[in-house]
Protein backbone atom coordinates (compact mmCIF):
# COMPACT_ATOMS: atom_id res chain seq x y z
CA UNK A 1 0.00 0.00 0.00
CA UNK A 2 1.02 3.57 -0.76
CA UNK A 3 2.53 5.54 2.10
CA UNK A 4 1.62 9.37 1.46
CA UNK A 5 3.29 12.17 3.33
CA UNK A 6 1.29 14.62 5.84
CA UNK A 7 1.36 17.00 3.17
CA UNK A 8 0.16 15.01 0.43
CA UNK A 9 -2.22 13.25 2.47
CA UNK A 10 -3.96 16.34 3.23
CA UNK A 11 -3.67 17.07 -0.65
CA UNK A 12 -4.93 13.88 -1.76
CA UNK A 13 -8.30 14.56 0.50
CA UNK A 14 -9.22 18.23 -0.48
CA UNK A 15 -8.63 17.05 -4.29
CA UNK A 16 -10.52 13.98 -4.46
CA UNK A 17 -13.41 15.53 -2.61
CA UNK A 18 -13.22 18.30 -4.83
CA UNK A 19 -12.48 21.50 -2.26
CA UNK A 20 -9.64 22.63 -5.22
CA UNK A 21 -10.07 26.34 -3.59
CA UNK A 22 -8.78 25.19 -0.10
CA UNK A 23 -6.29 22.53 -1.64
CA UNK A 24 -4.78 25.56 -3.91
CA UNK A 25 -4.16 27.46 -0.97
CA UNK A 26 -3.05 24.57 0.99
CA UNK A 27 -0.39 24.28 -1.54
CA UNK A 28 0.44 27.71 -1.18
CA UNK A 29 0.54 28.47 2.37
CA UNK A 30 2.50 25.04 2.89
CA UNK A 31 5.03 25.41 0.46
CA UNK A 32 8.87 25.32 1.32
CA UNK A 33 10.20 28.88 2.14
CA UNK A 34 14.27 29.59 1.54
CA UNK A 35 15.58 32.52 4.07
CA UNK A 36 17.82 34.67 1.81
CA UNK A 37 21.12 36.32 3.07
CA UNK A 38 19.26 39.38 4.45
CA UNK A 39 17.12 36.98 6.44
CA UNK A 40 13.82 37.31 4.13
CA UNK A 41 11.67 34.55 2.88
CA UNK A 42 11.16 33.76 -0.43
CA UNK A 43 9.80 30.64 -2.46
CA UNK A 44 11.92 29.74 -5.90
CA UNK A 45 9.80 30.83 -8.92
CA UNK A 46 9.90 27.20 -9.92
CA UNK A 47 8.42 25.99 -7.25
CA UNK A 48 6.78 28.43 -5.83
CA UNK A 49 3.76 25.83 -5.43
CA UNK A 50 6.27 23.83 -3.17
CA UNK A 51 5.54 21.21 -6.04
CA UNK A 52 7.85 20.45 -8.77
CA UNK A 53 6.68 21.24 -12.28
CA UNK A 54 5.51 18.29 -13.51
CA UNK A 55 3.80 17.64 -9.84
CA UNK A 56 2.12 20.86 -9.50
CA UNK A 57 1.04 20.45 -12.85
CA UNK A 58 -0.97 16.64 -12.37
CA UNK A 59 -2.26 18.34 -9.20
CA UNK A 60 -3.85 21.50 -11.06
CA UNK A 61 -5.19 18.24 -13.47
CA UNK A 62 -6.61 16.36 -10.58
CA UNK A 63 -8.46 19.75 -9.02
CA UNK A 64 -9.87 20.13 -12.53
CA UNK A 65 -10.89 17.15 -12.70
CA UNK A 66 -12.37 17.02 -9.11
CA UNK A 67 -14.46 20.46 -10.06
CA UNK A 68 -16.31 19.09 -13.30
CA UNK A 69 -16.85 15.80 -11.27
CA UNK A 70 -18.56 18.30 -8.51
CA UNK A 71 -20.28 20.14 -10.78
CA UNK A 72 -21.67 16.36 -12.58
CA UNK A 73 -22.43 15.70 -8.82
CA UNK A 74 -24.34 19.12 -8.02
CA UNK A 75 -26.48 18.56 -11.47
CA UNK A 76 -27.48 15.16 -10.46
CA UNK A 77 -28.29 15.72 -6.90
CA UNK A 78 -30.47 18.89 -8.34
CA UNK A 79 -32.13 16.80 -11.00
CA UNK A 80 -31.06 17.90 -14.09
CA UNK A 81 -30.04 14.74 -15.37
CA UNK A 82 -29.56 16.29 -19.18
CA UNK A 83 -27.01 19.16 -18.02
CA UNK A 84 -24.92 16.40 -16.63
CA UNK A 85 -25.22 13.93 -18.72
CA UNK A 86 -24.10 16.72 -21.44
CA UNK A 87 -20.68 17.22 -19.60
CA UNK A 88 -20.25 13.43 -19.09
CA UNK A 89 -20.48 13.19 -22.88
CA UNK A 90 -17.56 16.23 -23.11
CA UNK A 91 -15.66 15.73 -20.42
CA UNK A 92 -15.51 11.66 -19.68
CA UNK A 93 -16.81 10.04 -22.40
CA UNK A 94 -16.17 6.78 -21.61
CA UNK A 95 -18.42 6.86 -18.84
CA UNK A 96 -21.09 6.14 -20.87
CA UNK A 97 -20.01 4.72 -24.06
CA UNK A 98 -21.87 1.58 -24.96
CA UNK A 99 -18.78 0.65 -27.39
CA UNK A 100 -17.01 0.78 -24.30
CA UNK A 101 -14.78 -2.73 -24.55
CA UNK A 102 -14.91 -2.34 -20.23
CA UNK A 103 -15.09 -6.38 -19.24
CA UNK A 104 -19.12 -6.91 -17.68
CA UNK A 105 -18.43 -8.03 -13.93
CA UNK A 106 -22.16 -8.48 -12.15
CA UNK A 107 -21.99 -6.14 -9.63
CA UNK A 108 -25.78 -6.48 -8.82
CA UNK A 109 -26.65 -6.80 -5.08
CA UNK A 110 -29.76 -8.76 -3.87
CA UNK A 111 -32.53 -5.87 -3.69
CA UNK A 112 -35.97 -4.80 -3.50
CA UNK A 113 -38.29 -2.68 -5.87
CA UNK A 114 -37.28 0.51 -3.51
CA UNK A 115 -33.58 -0.44 -3.72
CA UNK A 116 -31.16 1.05 -6.13
CA UNK A 117 -29.81 -1.40 -8.70
CA UNK A 118 -26.37 -1.91 -9.33
CA UNK A 119 -25.15 0.43 -7.02
CA UNK A 120 -21.41 -0.34 -7.25
CA UNK A 121 -21.19 -0.85 -11.38
CA UNK A 122 -19.27 1.11 -13.57
CA UNK A 123 -20.67 -0.54 -16.88
CA UNK A 124 -21.97 1.67 -19.40
CA UNK A 125 -25.39 -0.57 -19.57
CA UNK A 126 -26.05 0.25 -16.10
CA UNK A 127 -25.20 3.67 -15.74
CA UNK A 128 -27.30 4.74 -18.91
CA UNK A 129 -30.06 3.30 -17.74
CA UNK A 130 -29.95 4.63 -14.45
CA UNK A 131 -29.86 8.12 -15.66
CA UNK A 132 -32.79 7.55 -17.80
CA UNK A 133 -34.83 6.13 -15.51
CA UNK A 134 -33.92 9.34 -13.32
CA UNK A 135 -34.48 11.50 -16.09
CA UNK A 136 -37.88 9.84 -16.05
CA UNK A 137 -38.85 9.75 -12.38
CA UNK A 138 -38.01 13.33 -12.78
CA UNK A 139 -40.48 13.96 -14.98
CA UNK A 140 -42.99 12.76 -13.01
CA UNK A 141 -41.98 14.94 -10.34
CA UNK A 142 -45.31 17.51 -9.30
CA UNK A 143 -43.82 18.83 -6.37
CA UNK A 144 -40.07 20.12 -5.95
CA UNK A 145 -37.57 18.71 -3.43
CA UNK A 146 -36.05 21.08 -1.64
CA UNK A 147 -32.29 22.11 -3.03
CA UNK A 148 -29.33 19.71 -1.01
CA UNK A 149 -28.42 22.22 1.97
CA UNK A 150 -24.37 22.19 0.51
CA UNK A 151 -26.29 23.81 -3.08
CA UNK A 152 -28.53 26.29 -1.76
CA UNK A 153 -28.85 27.95 -4.16
CA UNK A 154 -29.27 25.50 -6.74
CA UNK A 155 -33.15 25.11 -8.36
CA UNK A 156 -34.75 21.97 -8.93
CA UNK A 157 -35.77 20.26 -11.86
CA UNK A 158 -39.09 20.41 -11.22
CA UNK A 159 -39.49 23.88 -11.29
CA UNK A 160 -40.67 25.71 -14.54
CA UNK A 161 -42.16 28.39 -15.92
CA UNK A 162 -44.56 26.67 -18.21
CA UNK A 163 -47.87 23.79 -17.48
CA UNK A 164 -47.95 21.90 -19.77
CA UNK A 165 -51.53 20.28 -20.58
CA UNK A 166 -51.95 17.31 -18.46
CA UNK A 167 -52.90 15.24 -21.51
CA UNK A 168 -49.84 15.96 -23.22
CA UNK A 169 -47.67 15.36 -20.00
CA UNK A 170 -49.33 11.94 -19.97
CA UNK A 171 -48.22 11.35 -23.37
CA UNK A 172 -45.07 12.46 -23.28
CA UNK A 173 -44.45 9.96 -20.20
CA UNK A 174 -46.00 7.13 -21.70
CA UNK A 175 -43.30 7.58 -24.78
CA UNK A 176 -40.43 8.18 -22.86
CA UNK A 177 -41.24 4.90 -20.59
CA UNK A 178 -41.52 2.88 -23.66
CA UNK A 179 -38.38 3.84 -24.66
CA UNK A 180 -36.82 2.35 -21.74
CA UNK A 181 -37.60 -0.93 -22.22
CA UNK A 182 -34.97 -1.39 -25.50
CA UNK A 183 -32.09 -0.43 -22.84
CA UNK A 184 -32.99 -2.96 -20.77
CA UNK A 185 -32.99 -5.78 -23.26
CA UNK A 186 -29.07 -4.72 -23.73
CA UNK A 187 -28.02 -5.39 -20.70
CA UNK A 188 -25.07 -7.51 -20.31
CA UNK A 189 -27.31 -10.75 -18.10
CA UNK A 190 -30.22 -12.34 -17.84
CA UNK A 191 -30.10 -11.85 -14.40
CA UNK A 192 -29.94 -7.35 -15.16
CA UNK A 193 -32.89 -8.16 -17.35
CA UNK A 194 -35.31 -9.49 -14.48
CA UNK A 195 -34.20 -6.75 -12.64
CA UNK A 196 -34.76 -3.75 -14.32
CA UNK A 197 -37.88 -5.07 -15.62
CA UNK A 198 -39.00 -5.56 -12.33
CA UNK A 199 -37.90 -2.17 -11.40
CA UNK A 200 -39.46 -0.35 -14.51
CA UNK A 201 -42.69 -2.31 -13.75
CA UNK A 202 -42.45 0.21 -9.96
CA UNK A 203 -41.57 3.27 -12.14
CA UNK A 204 -43.75 3.55 -15.00
CA UNK A 205 -46.83 2.77 -11.48
CA UNK A 206 -45.67 7.05 -10.87
CA UNK A 207 -48.05 7.04 -13.77
CA UNK A 208 -50.85 5.83 -11.85
CA UNK A 209 -50.81 8.71 -8.88
CA UNK A 210 -52.08 12.90 -9.67
CA UNK A 211 -49.33 13.33 -7.08
CA UNK A 212 -46.34 10.41 -7.33
CA UNK A 213 -44.95 11.91 -4.04
CA UNK A 214 -47.72 10.40 -1.94
CA UNK A 215 -47.71 7.05 -3.55
CA UNK A 216 -46.87 3.98 -2.10
CA UNK A 217 -43.49 3.88 -4.68
CA UNK A 218 -42.65 7.66 -3.85
CA UNK A 219 -39.23 6.68 -3.08
CA UNK A 220 -38.21 7.36 -6.56
CA UNK A 221 -38.73 10.74 -5.72
CA UNK A 222 -36.67 11.21 -2.76
CA UNK A 223 -33.25 12.95 -2.70
CA UNK A 224 -31.34 9.61 -1.33
CA UNK A 225 -32.51 8.27 -4.75
CA UNK A 226 -31.03 11.33 -6.52
CA UNK A 227 -27.64 11.08 -3.83
CA UNK A 228 -27.35 7.06 -4.89
CA UNK A 229 -27.25 8.57 -8.71
CA UNK A 230 -24.77 10.74 -8.16
CA UNK A 231 -22.52 8.77 -6.18
CA UNK A 232 -22.47 5.98 -8.94
CA UNK A 233 -21.93 8.40 -11.49
CA UNK A 234 -18.66 9.73 -9.69
CA UNK A 235 -17.51 6.31 -8.89
CA UNK A 236 -17.64 5.76 -12.35
CA UNK A 237 -15.52 8.72 -13.45
CA UNK A 238 -12.86 7.70 -11.11
CA UNK A 239 -12.70 4.36 -12.40
CA UNK A 240 -12.10 5.42 -15.89
CA UNK A 241 -10.06 7.73 -15.05
CA UNK A 242 -7.97 5.17 -13.60
CA UNK A 243 -8.02 6.88 -9.78
CA UNK A 244 -8.98 5.74 -6.44
CA UNK A 245 -12.32 5.91 -6.32
CA UNK A 246 -11.60 6.95 -1.65
CA UNK A 247 -9.40 9.15 -0.91
CA UNK A 248 -5.95 7.33 0.62
CA UNK A 249 -6.97 9.22 4.18
CA UNK A 250 -10.23 7.31 3.97
CA UNK A 251 -8.45 4.21 2.67
CA UNK A 252 -5.66 4.28 5.36
CA UNK A 253 -8.57 4.71 8.27
CA UNK A 254 -10.44 1.85 6.76
CA UNK A 255 -7.41 -0.41 6.72
CA UNK A 256 -6.07 0.62 10.36
CA UNK A 257 -9.97 -0.12 11.67
CA UNK A 258 -9.60 -3.33 10.15
CA UNK A 259 -5.96 -4.11 11.50
CA UNK A 260 -7.52 -3.25 14.72
CA UNK A 261 -10.72 -5.32 14.24
CA UNK A 262 -8.84 -8.57 13.55
CA UNK A 263 -6.40 -8.09 16.24
CA UNK A 264 -9.07 -7.53 18.54
CA UNK A 265 -11.09 -10.82 17.45
CA UNK A 266 -7.82 -12.61 18.41
CA UNK A 267 -7.11 -10.94 22.16
CA UNK A 268 -3.96 -9.81 21.02
CA UNK A 269 -3.43 -6.13 22.51
CA UNK A 270 -1.89 -3.20 19.97
CA UNK A 271 1.20 -2.35 20.47
CA UNK A 272 2.29 0.10 23.56
CA UNK A 273 3.31 2.50 21.39
CA UNK A 274 -0.26 3.05 20.20
CA UNK A 275 -1.66 3.45 23.23
CA UNK A 276 0.50 4.21 26.12
CA UNK A 277 4.37 5.70 26.86
CA UNK A 278 6.95 2.98 27.05
CA UNK A 279 6.62 2.66 30.73
CA UNK A 280 4.23 2.66 33.81
CA UNK A 281 2.58 6.15 33.86
CA UNK A 282 0.95 7.50 37.34
CA UNK A 283 -2.70 8.75 35.46
CA UNK A 284 -4.34 10.77 37.96
CA UNK A 285 -8.17 10.40 38.08
CA UNK A 286 -11.16 13.26 39.40
CA UNK A 287 -11.52 11.51 42.89
CA UNK A 288 -7.45 11.52 43.72
CA UNK A 289 -7.45 7.69 42.64
CA UNK A 290 -3.79 6.93 40.55
CA UNK A 291 -4.16 4.26 38.73
CA UNK A 292 -1.06 2.64 36.81
CA UNK A 293 -1.75 1.98 32.98
CA UNK A 294 -0.84 -1.61 31.80
CA UNK A 295 2.47 -1.55 29.39
CA UNK A 296 2.47 -3.87 26.80
CA UNK A 297 5.03 -5.80 24.83
CA UNK A 298 6.38 -4.95 21.31
CA UNK A 299 4.38 -6.34 19.08
CA UNK A 300 5.11 -8.05 15.98
CA UNK A 301 2.64 -8.47 12.65
CA UNK A 302 4.71 -10.43 10.85
CA UNK A 303 5.26 -13.07 13.75
CA UNK A 304 1.71 -13.01 14.89
CA UNK A 305 1.04 -14.58 11.03
CA UNK A 306 3.62 -17.08 10.93
CA UNK A 307 1.82 -18.30 14.38
CA UNK A 308 -1.55 -18.04 12.64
Amino acid sequence: MQILSQRSLILDYLAHNGYSNTARAFIRDSAVRHIGVDGDEFMQPQTASGLGSSTSELMESTLKQAELRKQIRTELRCGRISEATILLDKYFPDVLSLSNPLRFEDTLVPSSNMDFLAPNSVYPSHLVLNLRIQTFVEACRTTPLASPSDYAHDSSSASSTEVPDLIDKQTALLNSAQKLYPLVKVLPSEQDISRYKKELESVIGLLAYPVPEESPVSEYLTQERRDAVAAQIDYAILYHAKRPVISYLELYARYTSTILGILNNYGVKPPSSLIAPSTAQVTPHFKGRQDTQETYSSFNFQEFVNAS
